[in-house]
């Protein structure tokens, strides 16, 4: 599309409020409610079945939260020649992230949003969903004070149970250890998040930034985090408990740590005493599944009455107009770990991961997927998949092991594996020490590596003043010589 649209759908476009790789956000008037609206249209050519399955989900649950604390939706639609579009609330102001550019903020600024961002959170979470991307960037911040959180494009649930995907989508600096290590997301995924949000906020950095992702990803896996120089020790004991690596270890929920956070910040008495008993008086919205579009959308005539019912029925049924065409096919997002493994659907190749907006049709059911120096993953597909996240195992490898003399006894990791000269294989997970032990000689130590052939042979080091085999009898005969 090479000019913007001046209208989508009954709806006229004022400017653009946003661009990014998806598509575009342009603010909007409702030309019968005289309001302003966010209308975000899918960019032309993303246009598949992914995009509006994501869209789907977003006005799905935006219809069940009904929260203060929440960007509504108020309306979906497909437009001709420009694609499907979420007609939304708009929020005059300015994204959290831009906010924290401008500097931290100011402790009883920060705990103001923060005390509304965990009550729309708890409120998502009441609801069986989980957002999976909580950041500074999925909140906006309005001029009058109100947060909106925003953008549950990639949000999960299954009829008020959590999800137990363990797909992992979303921004890598935001994730949770035990979601990069593979295992299931849960509300403590989100809480992190936030308590990450939290600790930008206050410091204007995250305690696990690094010069690249995979870096970064590793601290956040595998190191403490790392606090700004002259960080309060009352802060540093709030933030590491609420960001150990073991969740059971981490506070049980947000109250909990907005608690403790707000005891330890440098806040006037009174300040603190409002902060905690308005943390005390909120109550997390739990939603009943009943949108209340009057509200949001007071109706003008008869007309817009039945329309805006209308609405709400479709909204509550989860069904946006152009939703209610059936769908042929799955859509499969498949990526692996590591990536770059070759995908097979019932033998016919995919392609290699990452895949995106994989549209299976029929009765599928292998997926298998191969990586050189990986073992072969078979995975049989279930109805509910969508956004899968396999882990390969690293295949076993061998080194032959020869020695510099011969007959030295093998062990890997402590056991015993035979005498040199021999093959030994090596198991494809993790490190593992390789020792060789021979009487008069110094023990050799290595840590094998695949596709690392280990010297051949090893030249074993004599100890020193320690007489080797035949060591007596070859200086007898150098001495008689000499004599």
């Amino acid at each position: 599309m090479s000019l913007d649209p001046s209208i989508i759908g009954r709806f006229k476009v004022l400017g653009t409020l946003g661009s990014g790789a998806m598509g575009t956000v342009y603010l909007a008037e409702d030309p019968l409610l005289k309001r302003a609206l966010a209308i975000k249209v899918v960019r032309e050519g993303t246009g598949d079945a992914e995009v509006l399955l994501r869209f789907k989900r977003e006005a799905e649950i935006s219809a069940r939260l009904n929260h203060p604390n929440a960007v509504t939706v108020f309306d979906v639609g497909e437009e001709r020649d420009l694609g499907p579009y979420l007609v939304m609330e708009y929020v005059e102001g300015e994204s959290l992230s831009d906010r924290i550019r401008r500097g931290p903020l100011d402790p009883d600024e920060a705990v103001g949003l923060l005390i509304q961002a965990a009550d729309a959170l708890e409120a998502v979470h009441g609801l069986g969903i989980l957002h999976r991307d909580i950041k500074p960037d999925n909140f906006m911040v309005a001029k009058d004070g109100r947060l909106k959180l925003m953008d549950f494009g990639i949000a999960r649930g299954d009829q008020g149970r959590l999800t137990t995907t363990s797909s992992f989508l979303g921004t890598p600096a935001y994730a949770a250890p035990e979601v990069l290590n593979g295992a299931k997301a849960r509300p403590a995924s989100d809480q992190w998040a936030l308590v990450l949000t939290a600790f930008e906020m206050l410091t204007g950095t995250l305690p696990f930034a690094a010069d690249s992702v995979g870096a970064t990803l590793y601290r956040i896996v595998h190191e403490a985090p790392q606090w700004p120089q002259d960080f309060p020790p009352a802060l540093a004991a709030v933030f590491g408990k609420a960001l150990e690596k073991d969740p059971e270890q981490r506070f049980p929920d947000l109250t909990s740590f907005l608690r403790a956070l707000i005891e330890a910040l440098p806040l006037a008495p009174e300040r603190q005493s409002a902060h905690l008993a308005q943390l005390a008086s909120t109550a997390p919205v739990k939603a009943t599944g009943t949108l209340r579009i009057e509200r949001l959308a007071p109706a003008t005539s008869l007309r817009h009455r039945w329309f805006w019912r209308g609405g709400a029925l479709l909204a509550v049924l989860g069904l946006g107009f152009f939703f209610l065409r059936p769908e042929p096919s799955r859509v499969l997002s498949i990526e692996s770990r590591p990536a770059g493994a070759e995908v097979f659907l019932d033998g016919t190749s995919l392609g290699r991961t990452p895949l995106r907006q994989v549209v299976v049709k029929g009765k599928a059911d292998l997926l298998r997927l191969e990586k050189p120096d990986f073992l072969p993953l078979a995975y049989h597909l279930k109805a509910e998949d969508k956004d899968l996240a396999l882990r390969l195992q690293p295949a076993p490898f061998q080194v032959q092991v020869a020695s510099d003399p011969p007959g030295a006894e093998i062990f890997l990791d402590g056991e015993a594996k035979g005498k040199t000269p021999a093959a030994v294989e090596i198991p494809g997970e993790g490190s593992h020490q390789l020792r060789l032990d021979l009487e008069g000689y110094q023990s050799w130590l290595a840590v094998p590596e695949r596709h690392k052939p280990l010297p051949d042979p090893i030249h074993l080091q004599k100890h020193r003043g320690k007489k080797g085999p035949g060591d007596g009898k070859i200086r007898k005969f150098f001495k008689g010589i000499f004599q």
